[in-house]
């Protein structure tokens, strides 16, 4: 049982969303120029409707760094074997929720930056541009619990029912002997329907990737590395289901918070399923 996510782990961690962090900064930034001069040229720089676009470029910026620190933590927690589970679960939400309300901080900050926000405006103007994007930051609060919520149930659900006494795994690991003799087969391949589905689900998401638009906050070559990987193994006369399950669960992760890859999540999910491989 752990009380406490590991020092070194969130070190790293830390150490990663800062670079990306700094990324973000530099987007929202030019977001925010952007909006300025598009307002001065139809010289409506100081309006309301300016305030609601800058927020808005804030609110979008502040969706794209919660959802980099989610898939960031699972990495890194992936890598030091702790998976989100009862235990780990409120730490994990824990932590994604303080990254929340830190990027909240840092990008109001930047929207206030803001020519319209440079000039004397009513308290209330402010407040409710600062108020949409709190209410972004509530927003994730709630889909990170309900995200957090499901990995746990699904992690409950995946624990194996209690051993026997007497039960042993022998050789590869595909026979277990019980105490009388009797065998099981346990099976640690997939199905020709279900590899030929993941592959073409496979297959769709390297199109998506393809197709990119310039400045989507996502390492596309790594992703692609990741559904290479997993299309190779799925090509196999015997595809391996453990590290083909392994290798969709990080593409799903990488991918299930990108708008632009909505379409291939929505692919992989029930291809997974079929060779069943369960994502959130």
């Amino acid at each position: 049982m752990i009380n406490t996510l590991p020092t070194e782990m969130l070190n790293t961690f830390y150490d990663l969303v800062r670079v990306e962090y700094a990324s973000l900064d530099k987007q929202l930034q030019d977001a925010i120029r952007a909006v300025e001069r598009q307002a001065s040229a139809r010289g409506t720089l100081i309006s309301g409707g300016t305030i609601q676009l800058a927020c808005e470029a804030g609110t979008d910026s502040l969706a794209a760094r919660c959802r980099k620190a989610w898939e960031l933590l699972s990495k890194t927690m992936a890598a030091y074997g702790i998976e989100v589970n009862r235990e780990s679960g409120p730490m994990f939400l824990s932590e994604v929720g303080s990254q929340a309300a830190n990027s909240s901080i840092a990008v109001m900050a930047i929207v206030k930056g803001c020519a319209v926000f440079r000039v004397e405006l009513p308290p209330n103007a402010m407040q409710a541009g600062m108020d949409i994007i709190e209410k972004a930051l509530q927003h994730e609060f709630a889909r990170a619990k309900a995200e957090v919520q499901l990995l746990v149930a699904a992690s409950d659900n995946m624990k194996p029912t209690a051993h026997q006494p007497g039960i042993t795994i022998n050789g590869d690991g595909n026979v277990v002997n019980t105490g009388n003799g009797n065998q099981v087969n346990v099976a640690t391949t997939i199905d020709t329907n279900a590899a030929t589905a993941l592959a073409n689900a496979l297959k769709a998401s390297l199109d998506h990737l393809a197709a990119l638009p310039a400045g989507t906050p996502i390492d596309a070559d790594e992703v692609k590395e990741l559904v290479e990987d997993a299309l190779a193994e799925v090509q196999k006369p015997k595809p391996n289901k453990i590290k083909i399950g392994s290798a969709i669960k990080g593409i799903a992760e990488a991918i299930k918070f990108v708008p632009a890859l909505k379409a291939a999540y929505d692919v992989i999910k029930p291809a997974a399923a079929s060779a069943g491989i369960y994502l959130p």
